[in-house]
């Protein structure tokens, strides 16, 4: 189910159990018993962190079904080479839990947004999201600007990648399913991807549950 390329997350409860640590690494090789990953860097601190092996940890990745799996794993050991890699278990098939449904979670969010009309039916302008999911976003709108249902859109979301200390520009087509009065100067409106990559897809799952997880953590403390 993971592929050499795929991002994972690595979930660790601190000494006293009051704080979940997440470490983000890459897969680059896998042998019959075995992922390798390149050394996990804290999502907070972006530090590389040095662990001993038999460390265990619980992994979490987004599938190529957009949905979110988790499977428990260890270090079972080190390599030193020109790219430094730990060796980490692969689950057994049981142990594979799929803790997200195809559906999509939708977060809120205000994410800076730019907006092309399809067929040059307006001009070009920037707002920003009220929220967004894996599967569309709304988006806040001046009035003046037309809109007109079930039309396509060109839009580009510059979202924020943490643990890499980047932003990642996701692309989409977007259909135009829902217009809504949210005062006098301004409507909301909702867009339903229509085509885009699964990359972009996925990025834009991985930065909506990195904010759920957020919010839950801000709630429990």
């Amino acid at each position: 189910m993971l592929e050499i390329g795929m991002k994972i997350q690595l979930e660790m409860k601190n000494s006293d159990n009051s704080k979940t640590d997440i470490y983000l690494c890459t897969i680059i090789d896998e042998t019959e018993d075995n992922y390798i990953i390149n050394y996990p860097v804290h999502k907070e601190t972006l530090k590389t962190t040095f662990f001993n092996i038999g460390t265990y940890f619980s992994a979490v990745y987004v599938g190529e079904d957009d949905a979110i799996y988790r499977f428990p794993t260890k270090i079972t050991s080190r390599k030193k080479a020109k790219i430094p890699s730990l060796y980490i278990t692969k689950p057994e098939f049981e142990q594979w839990k799929r803790i997200q449904r195809r559906e999509y979670v939708r977060v809120d969010a205000s994410i800076d947004v730019a907006v092309h009309s399809v067929l040059h039916q307006f001009d070009p302008f920037t707002t920003t999201t009220l929220d967004i999911s894996g599967g569309g976003v709304a988006i806040i709108t001046p009035k003046e600007v037309e809109l007109v249902l079930h039309t396509l859109v060109d839009i580009w979301l510059p979202l924020e990648i943490k643990y890499q200390n980047k932003i990642h520009h996701a692309y989409a087509q977007a259909e135009i399913v829902t217009i809504r009065e949210l005062n006098i100067r301004k409507n909301v409106v909702s867009l339903q991807f229509h085509s885009i990559t699964q990359k972009d897809r996925q990025e834009i799952i991985r930065y909506c549950f990195d904010k759920e997880r957020e919010k839950r953590l801000k709630e429990r403390n």
